[in-house]
């Protein structure tokens, strides 16, 4: 069985898009009476030929008793996309957690599509535009330096930044080659054996990206604990359970946590008080929903506020990307014209 695994997980070459659709189209079909591995079935009927040996294999881990969120596993789905399933097969409602992970996963793909779109031909631009300076350095500027030297005249200042900048661009791949070298030391050599917890602290303080992180713990912690709540469990129950997951060492660190402090006495709203991980309201919805009896619905109402919150943010970034990168395209282009035409007006000033 373990071979077989292994040979569905390497013939798998799914996006996040497929999967996420995927599982939006199996949660649909569960919500309409289907069985599971009928569902699968009728799913796989749609899917390309090269991916019917994937369902397959699927098929046969289903028959032969294994939860759904392993068989995902194997199939080499994106961890946070088996987590909606394997907190969903705990409380019971998996058609809704399939349909809630795979819409959420497919928004989150399309937005990086746009991101790449509106990424491409700026950076396209920008290596253009890197070319000419190359060429200005090569060619233009040591003929304008030989005939300022041939006519005794002093470079303009411009002219001599501009000098400076050609030559250094050359550089400038090594550079960042070596910063990307240095980076992938220091998160393979110290960042991966940190406990994981302090990794999200220091993930955390990213600019922008860190805001993004805390929004999207909050939204899927909110999530999965109302959900296990509303299936019955307590919230000792749920917590633990949040603490057996191996495959999200993060949660399951913070889920430690919380339980020891439980277990000490301090009361569910305090602790989450003092957590630096999620969005600061989190304690104030955890003791409302408390005092009311009502902590499972509190928390699903937060997490889509919390999730409306994300795409909205996406969005407002988007719109600023695109015009700072075409700017700074325009602005490059502007100093090539410039580089070119400033020498010229130095020379007729000097004649």
């Amino acid at each position: 069985m373990i071979d077989g695994c292994m040979l569905m997980k390497k013939k798998l070459k799914w996006n996040v898009k497929s999967q996420g659709q995927f599982l939006l189209d199996l949660g649909e079909l569960l919500d309409q009476g289907y069985p599971l591995l009928h569902a699968v079935q009728f799913l796989g009927l749609q899917l390309p030929k090269k991916k019917e040996a994937v369902i397959a294999d699927a098929i046969v881990l289903l028959r032969s008793g294994e939860p759904l969120h392993k068989v995902l596993h194997t199939s080499g789905f994106h961890p946070q996309l088996i987590s909606f399933i394997y907190y969903a097969e705990q409380y019971g409602n998996l058609a809704h957690a399939l349909k809630e992970g795979g819409s959420f996963w497919s928004r989150r793909s399309e937005e990086m599509d746009k991101v790449k779109k509106l990424l491409f031909y700026p950076l396209f631009l920008m290596v253009f535009v890197g070319n000419v300076f190359i060429i200005l350095q090569k060619m233009l500027l040591p003929k304008f330096e030989t005939l300022f030297q041939s006519m005794e005249a002093t470079p303009s200042i411009f002219l001599q930044l501009m000098a400076a900048a050609s030559a250094a661009l050359p550089y400038l791949p090594v550079v960042l080659l070596m910063f990307f070298f240095v980076f992938y030391l220091l998160k393979i050599c110290w960042f991966n054996k940190l406990p994981s917890l302090k990794q999200r602290l220091i993930v955390l303080r990213i600019p922008v990206a860190g805001t993004f992180i805390k929004l999207y713990d909050t939204h899927f912690f909110s999530s999965q604990f109302s959900g296990l709540l509303s299936g019955g469990l307590s919230v000792n129950e749920s917590i633990s359970l949040f603490a057996q997951n191996i495959r999200q060492p993060f949660y399951q660190e913070l889920c430690t946590e919380i339980r020891r402090e439980l277990a000490e006495g301090r009361a569910l709203e305090d602790i989450f008080r003092t957590l630096p991980y999620f969005e600061q309201h989190i304690s104030i919805i955890v003791a409302n929903g408390q005092k009311y009896g009502r902590l499972d619905k509190e928390l699903m109402h937060y997490s889509r506020y919390l999730l409306k919150g994300l795409e909205e943010r996406t969005a407002a970034v988007l719109r600023i990307i695109q015009p700072v990168l075409f700017s700074a395209v325009g602005l490059l282009i502007v100093s090539i014209y410039l580089a070119v035409l400033m020498p010229m007006f130095s020379l007729l000033n000097e004649l």
